[in-house]
């Protein structure tokens, strides 16, 4: 079920029958068998209640990284979670303000529901407190709906790969801001233990520091980071560095001085 580049108003692509109206309604195509190119793209999934806005967000993805396929649309709360069970997405591009329910709320039934789904809001508000619920939510990213094409489709790769769609910047000061409240929280109780690397990985993740600079630091390759995420991941059954590093605070893995005061590189 997927929907391609089009134009506004188009009601088929390649010959098949568009299910749903462009009105707010959730939109797909009739099933097709799927064939080997299509299993290597990253499946989009679009959330926002004006069709004139997915649209454009289609168009943007679909000139910039051909192997974005956006297999569905949504203009609700309810719509996407229905269509995240039966589209089985790799990424869900979440508008952050919608009638029935925020992309806050929304984002966060889909986690809890398909935790491997990674999803990006988006948003035309930066104040730090709507990305920090973002975030809290199990966002794996928060964008600004002002975001260009290029962007945008480097993001969903991104999100895909298990990467904080966060500037540095924002994102140390939001973990920052959030370590305090998530030790509040319920402890996790499925996982297993980090390594010290991993945990110094995973520290320096928490600062909002990219794999270059985590590599840098560290003194490691960046294929070395990316296999400690990867390991990371595995060990705490997240699909992001965002999720890895609420749940590294919930299970009391890192401490607020791990990440206000970095530590230099270890030998």
């Amino acid at each position: 079920m997927s929907v391609g580049c089009v134009g506004e108003g188009s009601r088929t692509v390649g010959g098949d029958r568009l299910i749903g109206e462009s009105d707010g309604s959730a939109v797909g195509i009739s099933d097709e068998p799927a064939g080997e190119e299509q299993t290597r793209r990253i499946r989009v999934l679009l959330v926002d209640d004006h069709p004139l806005f997915r649209a454009g967000v289609r168009q943007r993805l679909c000139e910039h990284d051909p192997d974005l396929e956006v297999v569905g649309e949504a203009g609700n709360s309810r719509e996407a979670q229905e269509m995240v069970a039966l589209l089985s997405p790799d990424v869900v591009l979440m508008d952050i303000s919608m009638g029935d329910e925020n992309g806050i709320e929304a984002t966060r039934a889909i986690k809890r529901k398909s935790p491997a789904v990674a999803v990006i809001i988006l948003s035309l508000y930066n104040a730090v407190q709507y990305i920090e619920a973002a975030v809290e939510a199990g966002a794996a990213g928060y964008l600004l709906k002002t975001v260009q094409g290029p962007e945008l489709a480097a993001a969903v790769r991104s999100a895909h790969e298990g990467d904080t769609v966060l500037s540095p910047e924002i994102a140390g000061k939001v973990f920052r801001r959030l370590l305090p409240r998530l030790h509040s929280g319920v402890e996790p109780v499925t996982w297993q233990r980090l390594s010290e690397r991993e945990s110094e990985v995973l520290a320096w993740v928490a600062r909002g520091a990219a794999n270059k600079e985590i590599a840098r630091s560290m003194e490691l390759s960046v294929r070395t980071v990316e296999g400690h995420l990867g390991s990371i991941f595995a060990k705490l059954g997240v699909g992001s560095r965002t999720e890895a590093v609420v749940f590294a605070v919930r299970a009391g893995l890192l401490r607020l001085e791990e990440v206000e005061q970095p530590d230099g590189p270890r030998d």
